[in-house]
């Protein structure tokens, strides 16, 4: 269903078009990147910030042990394990169908977990939902940004990427709500019918073929409907793959990318339980990784703007140096003001990372 086609098309600045609906305006290329911003919101606050919420649940009523409940977040290398062949599947199908059906998948993971009696349920659940991530979340930013915003494609990555971090300060609060008042299995109720929301919003929405090039293809009798949402791998011009794991950029960006996102996951979960070993309450460690989260969402517009005006792997070393600076300070004066001082620059440069990296995949490749 392409709502926008008997809308009349108007050319503005950032390279997409826009719909006049009487006096509403509708930038398809806007569509499809909010659809991405509530996804990551979703796949990132959801699935990771607001995972702490449910775990003193589930230990309460099943009687799992914390470490038994923290293994289901190991799982997510799943998700890079499939996600070359969801690109594929991109590649050659276009990103609409593959970010809804991956969206369902996160959504019908989080619908069945009130139904879970042994553990194994939880990881087999938690495998859907980190199969789903790449497809949902992890991919199709980079790709859409690409093809409505090429001029502006660093900032607006960087604004799409943001709902990762717009996730990471609503989450936890709406699910630590909603399993206070009513119960865990409420809270994972309300994320499936989330995602379900998202992914038909997304069937409705995503399209790579701006408007005046459909209209041009469909006057010269080109297009039809078996074909006109489906990407030309013309528009979208890269190196192969064979050609890409022959250069040194990929394996440096595969090594880089594997040594910043392990550490990402694996520092992320732990600030609350470093903080309070170091003195400060829970309330204060919460307080801390919910600004993170803010100077993320800043950093990812910030470092997404950097990469128009400086080289991308310049940019993405910056965040990286900022990052370990951060990170020495967590570790040895973490329980001295100096840690509200690094606060900024730590949060910033983390986020500014999630934009930077698409951004220098596109640029090598």
């Amino acid at each position: 269903m392409e709502t926008y086609l008997e809308a009349e098309p108007v050319r503005v600045k950032n390279d997409t078009t826009v719909k006049r609906f009487g006096t509403l305006r509708i930038s398809p290329g806007w569509a499809a990147v909010t659809v991405v911003f509530l996804s990551m919101s979703l796949a990132i606050g959801g699935g990771q910030y607001a995972f702490g919420v449910f775990v003193e649940p589930l230990e309460t009523q099943f009687g799992w042990t914390r470490t038994q409940i923290n293994g289901s977040l190991s799982f997510s290398a799943i998700g890079g394990l499939i996600a070359p062949f969801v690109g594929r599947l991109m590649d050659k199908h276009g990103s609409r169908p593959v970010v809804t059906i991956s969206l369902i998948m996160m959504a019908v993971s989080f619908l069945l977990r009130p139904f879970m009696t042994e553990l194994w349920h939880l990881y087999a659940l938690s495998t859907l939902q980190f199969a789903g991530f790449p497809g949902g979340a992890m991919l199709p930013g980079a790709r859409l940004v690409g093809i409505w915003f090429p001029r502006t494609r660093g900032r607006m990555m960087g604004i799409t990427a943001t709902g990762a971090n717009f996730g990471g300060i609503t989450m936890p609060t709406l699910m630590g709500l909603l399993v206070g008042v009513l119960s865990w299995e409420w809270g994972y109720v309300v994320l499936g019918f989330i995602g379900l929301s998202i992914a038909i919003a997304g069937l409705l929405v995503i399209n790579e073929t701006p408007i005046e090039k459909r209209s041009s293809e469909q006057s010269q009798g080109l297009a039809n409907s078996g074909e006109k949402d489906k990407p030309d791998p013309q528009d979208i011009p890269g190196t192969t793959v064979r050609d890409a794991v022959r250069s040194r950029s990929f394996y440096a960006l595969s090594i880089g990318m594997l040594a910043a996102t392990f550490t990402y996951h694996a520092i992320l979960t732990q600030i609350v339980p470093h903080l309070q070993n170091v003195g400060l309450s829970l309330n204060t460690a919460a307080i801390f990784l919910s600004l993170v989260a803010v100077f993320g969402l800043v950093g990812k517009i910030i470092f997404g703007y950097l990469t128009e005006r400086f080289l991308s792997k310049n940019v993405l070393a910056l965040s990286l140096v900022l990052q370990s600076l951060g990170l020495l300070v967590l570790i040895t004066l973490a329980d001295t003001p100096f840690l509200w001082v690094v606060l900024p620059v730590y949060g910033t440069a983390l986020g500014g990372m999630g934009a930077v990296f698409p951004l220098l995949i596109q640029d090598s490749f």
